[in-house]
């Protein structure tokens, strides 16, 4: 569930700079510029958000509830960004304000470096946006959005004075935006982050049906981590080099950390033909708020799929006097593709409030809320819910419940996938 204190911290900030740009905007500005410039400072604070969240600082998660959330919020300040950015284009004066010296203007040009960002940026939300490019293509095109960003910095920074005052209150807080952006950038581009990275060797690969588990041995410290949390998977080695995130569906208290990938593109078929055990893999993590042990004593599991993992760490962590009443419901096509079913079943023996409930779509079964509804003990909102799948699944299910009365507080999503 996406916490509102990130987006809170953002509205303020932006807040703030609307606030001194108003208050403080020079005398020989029009309203036509002052407002044109307010707006394009805007859509840079925006840009400058969604660098600062492509880090993957685990201290922002607090703020947003979880890194799947932080990646949504990032989207949509990418996307908010460019139509801040095309009133500001279509509205700003094209022509040089009175007194402004037109030759040294033309030395270092900011028109021009503006309308290349604008370009620029349009391709690479499209690109960004356009679910058909495979992740790996997706993945070094997105990262055009640094140009765009430098290029915005250049616009700005070399603007006549009569749009950018470099030391009013407003421009100084757009400049310090800059420097972090800019930071931000460098940090995630170059991989900063992997500094944090932990080595684990690649002890085994057990199939399943149209999925593969990994079984990862730490070579050095072991990675801590609370059920239902991912972490990002590099396979070391020529044409691995790229980080997938994936659900850990190991218990914590185990010696290996364990993943169970699904073939859902390139990248995870790749892992099914071609990955072999013995082999080096880094792990950087853990991330994600989606704990079941945040929820009351009365709690509905929903999973769809692959949707399984977080909700199999969990299990496989749970004490035998375990008192919370759960019933996990678990959707998929057909029994074949109900990875762990009996494992699940068995710890359901073990677990006296645990109540596994398989459904298959080819059998004309379906997680309906109004099922729910008929076979609970008790009125929906008296459980917690706990939801991880597609979100053809999720969403429906979600919006069902809230129309049953209930809460949105008590109803918890994994986002199931990043772009």
């Amino acid at each position: 569930m996406l916490r509102k204190q990130g987006v809170y911290a953002i509205i303020v900030i932006i807040a703030l700079f609307m606030a001194l740009h108003l208050a403080f905007a020079p005398e020989a500005h029009e309203p036509r510029t002052t407002g044109t410039t307010m707006l394009g400072g805007i859509a840079f604070l925006l840009m400058t958000t969604s660098m600062i969240l492509s880090t993957r600082a685990r201290f922002l998660e607090d703020l947003f509830g979880g890194l799947d959330r932080m990646y949504q919020v990032h989207k949509v300040t990418g996307t908010m960004s460019l139509i801040f950015v095309l009133i500001h284009f279509f509205g700003v004066p094209k022509e040089l304000p009175a007194g402004v010296d037109e030759i040294a203007n033309a030395l270092v040009p900011s028109a021009p470096m503006g309308m290349i960002a604008l370009i620029v940026l349009v391709l690479s939300l499209a690109i960004t946006l356009n679910r058909k490019i495979s992740y790996s293509r997706w993945r070094p095109m997105h990262k055009l959005m640094g140009l765009v960003y430098f290029l915005v910095i250049g616009h700005f920074m070399t603007a006549p004075a009569i749009f950018y005052e470099r030391f009013s209150t407003s421009g100084i807080l757009i400049f310090i935006a800059a420097i972090i952006g800019a930071g931000s950038f460098l940090y995630s581009v170059f991989g900063m982050n992997r500094k944090t990275a932990l080595p684990y060797k690649l002890a085994a690969i057990n199939a399943h049906e149209r999925a593969k588990e990994l079984v990862l041995a730490p070579m050095g410290a072991k990675m801590s981590f609370t059920p239902g949390q991912f972490a990002f998977v590099e396979v070391a080695g020529k044409d691995w080099n790229e980080p997938h995130p994936f659900t850990i569906s190991s218990a914590p208290d185990e010696d290996n950390l364990r993943f169970t990938i699904k073939v859902l593109g390139d990248w995870t078929r790749k892992v099914r033909e071609e990955l072999e055990a013995g082999g080096e893999v880094k792990v950087r993590g853990p991330y994600g708020r989606f704990d079941m042990s945040k929820g009351g004593n009365k709690q509905i599991w929903l999973a769809g799929g692959i949707g399984i993992t977080p909700f199999l760490s969990t299990i496989r962590n749970m004490k035998d006097d375990d008192e919370r009443d759960i019933h996990l419901v678990y959707a998929t096509r057909e029994e074949k593709e109900a990875l762990f079913l009996d494992e699940l079943l068995d710890h359901a023996k073990r677990l006296k409030g645990l109540k596994i409930i398989p459904l298959f779509s080819d059998e004309g079964n379906f997680a309906r809320v109004d099922i729910m509804e008929e076979k609970l003990p008790d009125a929906l909102p008296g459980y917690d819910y706990f939801l991880c799948g597609p979100k053809a699944m999720t969403g429906p299910i979600s919006k069902d419940l809230k129309a049953k009365g209930v809460s949105h507080k008590q109803i918890h999503m994994e986002a199931f996938e990043f772009r």
